[in-house]
């Protein structure tokens, strides 16, 4: 089983590095959607993360027109399926804040499985995403569809069904369950 899913992993390296030739990097926009179950004696309260909360709480303030972006360096991911990518805030144009990789942002695709049918490309796997920046700390996992064509830059747009346990300081209890979803837009070349 684990030499199926080197194979998987290897395939969809290969893919991924044939997309990506010839572009510096890609950034696509960025939403997240969770739930956070936050303990409250015998209840339980259901904390919403939003885009703008993760933005706020990344940048500790609010951002005028925030976009939250996920940018891919090129090379994609390395052979522990780390795709290297970080996120950027953005308001307008300018970029006010942005999360590193590895330290406080990381992606990882465990396993892969790789469709391509004419000129599009269809990925089916097993996400990570690991953040820790702002006061916002979280674990999540869980099955993502990336889509792309051959005409597009990058890792094209993906779905992620998500859960996990995090954190958000002084709003929820320390590693409480969380789900919902993280996605991608479409990728274009940035800088």
């Amino acid at each position: 089983m684990k030499q199926l899913t080197k194979i998987a992993v290897i395939g969809m390296l290969l893919v991924l590095g044939a997309i990506k030739q010839g572009s510096a990097q890609t950034i696509q926009p960025l939403s997240v959607s969770l739930t956070a179950y936050n303990p409250s004696g015998s209840t339980v309260q259901r904390v919403r993360i939003t885009t703008k909360d993760v933005i706020r709480s990344f940048a500790s303030t609010n951002v005028p027109r925030g976009q939250l972006v996920l940018v891919v360096p090129a090379g994609g991911a390395d052979t522990n399926g780390n795709l290297n990518a970080f996120i950027r805030i953005m308001s307008g144009t300018t970029v006010v804040q942005e999360v590193p990789s590895p330290a406080s942002f990381n992606i990882f695709q465990d396993s892969a499985a790789v469709d391509t049918r004419g000129t599009r490309t269809t990925t089916y796997a097993l996400n990570r995403f690991s953040i820790d920046f702002g006061t916002l700390h979280a674990e999540l996992q869980g099955f993502s569809t990336w889509t792309a064509s051959r005409a597009s830059q990058g890792l094209g747009s993906f779905h992620s069904t998500v859960n996990g346990a995090g954190t958000v300081d002084d709003v929820t209890g320390t590693g409480v369950p969380m789900s919902g979803t993280i996605t991608g837009g479409g990728t274009k070349p940035g800088s």
